[in-house]
């Protein structure tokens, strides 16, 4: 018997992982960053975090335009939270506008949350 172990071996092969794998279901998360600008129509899965600059149509379950991202066109989502700027028609059912939000356009909500100092500049249409 040394100091540091046992000599014994045992018959058993032990598996690691430098990545473990994992049981979680995964969402898939898109990220544009401040220094991207769109062209175009994007269409994600689960989650979309906008910090660049789209000119065109967003569609997803959730998209968050960041403080730095701006849209000008339409976002379709079931939850949108914005606190950059939207020139154009928001479609969702829960929607947060930030204090540092700027929108020009259409909004059509279920509900709704507008935080003081959000700059409105929009036809409201509640969706029933």
């Amino acid at each position: 018997m040394s100091i540091f172990g046992s000599n014994d071996k045992k018959d058993e092969l032990e598996e690691k992982f430098i990545f473990p794998v994992q049981n979680t279901i995964a969402t898939n998360h898109t990220f544009i960053s401040e220094d991207l600008e769109i062209k175009g129509n994007i269409i994600g899965k689960d989650f979309i975090e906008l910090s660049g600059r789209v000119v065109g149509q967003i569609k997803s379950k959730k998209i968050d335009v960041r403080v730095r991202g701006k849209v000008q066109g339409e976002i379709i989502a079931d939850t949108v939270s914005i606190e950059g700027e939207v020139d154009g028609e928001i479609n969702a059912q829960d929607l947060y506008l930030r204090a540092t939000s700027k929108i020009k356009g259409t909004i059509k909500y279920k509900n709704i949350d507008i935080q003081s100092g959000a700059i409105i500049t929009a036809e409201l249409i509640k969706i029933i």
